[in-house]
């Protein structure tokens, strides 16, 4: 038995799963997402397993886990031995994963790459009430903090890089502001636009020829003729039903071809259907290009793009020059460099709500990294969020101005052109002999993991 909060300290290498009770169904869902949500991946990969209390469990959050132990007592233990040999293979995955130090993986696009490539899982949607965009993905929503469209976005930004594939299982319309599948279309009058509409049916008369609505002809629970007082019978021998009339109860407008519109019940936003969003609905499955991803990381065009323009260098040569630059400032003794960590946070939502619009404004962020950094400034990224930099020549004061220039500048980039409140932390410190990059970047990550 173990606390959540100290699952960091567990030898994950002694761990086969995790069993939760389960008889308070929610509670155990809440404390399944927060094991999803961590960022280790020898922790929220590592299987869950739900243990059903006497109450029954929704069906949705059974499925959550990666499965449920039923029976007490020594069938108990049984069954704990044989979920521990099915799940063996989830753990060398995971095993194979985490063989580097520190890792962490803090892009939830990876996240669901290595979580769907961990378990081989086929990834279903199954229609619910319970989430905005009408569907569920059981296994992968527990990554996902907010019950919005990110997963969705997440899913079709994986099948654009030919990581993930997608089968086709059906289509919905959501909401154009809002993404909610919950919509209600209703008819209109073409003169006013009310919905306060009420129907009637066509009776076309075979022998006088008239139609009429079926309001004129009906006198108690007859249908007599208005034109000849005759009586109708039998549809088909007296009389058929050609079409239906709208009558408008706000300007008495009488038509056949009614407008149609649509309201959201989240937004409450009205449009016409051809303005609201019909999004494909799949399964998704793992490529081979996609199980390559899992194991040796994710091609990144961030950092594509920042090495080609800002010259970023890979963090072993930035280690190399950073000792450089301790030994010259101790040597000399008369100058100060600064090192600088930065965080951005939002690129992943970048990603998913930009596709392949993503290249242009990384393009403009790594404008702003070049604009504000000299060239004899030294620049590596530890993955697309988190950054450190070598001030050369500079205080952490005036290294602070530059950091705050660079933050402004993204940040009125991405809030004017996407409206994307920007999320950004920076450290600076100045470079001494004792000054170590992976303790300043493990006090930005535990800041961040916080």
């Amino acid at each position: 038995m173990a606390d959540i909060d100290s699952l960091s300290s567990v030898d994950d290498e002694k761990v086969a799963f995790f069993l939760i009770d389960c008889s308070d169904p929610h509670a155990a869902y809440r404390q399944l997402c927060r094991i999803r949500r961590m960022v280790d991946p020898a922790l929220y990969l590592r299987p869950v397993l739900f243990l059903p209390g006497p109450e029954s469990v929704p069906k949705n959050i059974l499925q959550s886990a990666d499965g449920a132990i039923q029976a007490m007592g020594h069938s108990l233990h049984e069954q704990l031995e044989s979920w521990t040999a099915r799940l063996e293979g989830i753990n060398k995955k995971i095993h194979q994963y985490t063989g580097q130090p520190n890792q962490n993986d803090t892009n939830i696009a990876f996240k669901i790459l290595r979580f769907i490539a961990s378990r081989n899982l086929t990834a279903e949607p199954i229609p619910s009430v319970q989430a905005l965009s009408g569907y569920i993905f059981p296994a992968l929503q527990p990554l996902f903090p907010k019950p919005d469209n990110g997963i969705f976005e997440t899913l079709e930004y994986l099948e654009t890089q030919r990581l993930l594939s997608g089968t086709f299982t059906g289509s919905a319309y959501s909401c154009t502001h809002c993404g909610c599948a919950f919509l209600n279309f209703f008819e209109t009058c073409p003169d006013c636009g009310s919905s306060d509409l009420v129907t009637d049916e066509l009776i076309h008369h075979f022998k006088c020829a008239y139609v009429g609505g079926l309001s004129e002809y009906r006198q108690g629970n007859e249908l007599i003729c208005p034109k000849c007082d005759k009586t109708l019978n039998h549809i088909g021998v007296d009389y058929d039903k050609t079409s239906i009339v709208y009558h408008c109860n706000q300007c008495g407008n009488v038509f056949q071809e009614a407008g149609v519109m649509t309201s959201c019940y989240n937004c409450h936003r009205e449009t016409e259907p051809e303005n609201q969003v019909q999004r494909s609905i799949k399964s998704y499955t793992i490529t081979a290009i996609g199980e390559n991803a899992a194991s040796y990381g994710m091609d990144s065009l961030f950092q594509n793009i920042l090495e080609s323009k800002v010259h970023a260098l890979a963090f072993s040569a930035f280690k190399e020059f950073f000792r450089i630059e301790q030994a010259r400032i101790q040597r000399y003794g008369v100058t100060v460099s600064s090192l600088a960590a930065l965080r951005l946070g939002g690129i992943e939502e970048l990603y998913t709500r930009l596709g392949k619009r993503t290249r242009e404004i990384f393009d403009e962020i790594s404008e702003a990294f070049k604009a504000n950094l000299r060239s004899s400034d030294l620049f590596t990224m530890r993955n697309e969020t988190l950054f450190l930099i070598i001030l050369t020549e500079t205080t952490p004061e005036d290294g602070e101005r530059a950091l705050k220039r660079i933050k402004e500048r993204i940040g009125s980039l991405l809030k004017t052109n996407l409206d994307i409140t920007f999320d950004a932390d920076f450290a600076i410190w100045q470079i001494t002999p004792d000054l170590d990059p992976d303790s300043c970047l493990e006090k930005v990550l535990s800041h961040y993991a916080a």
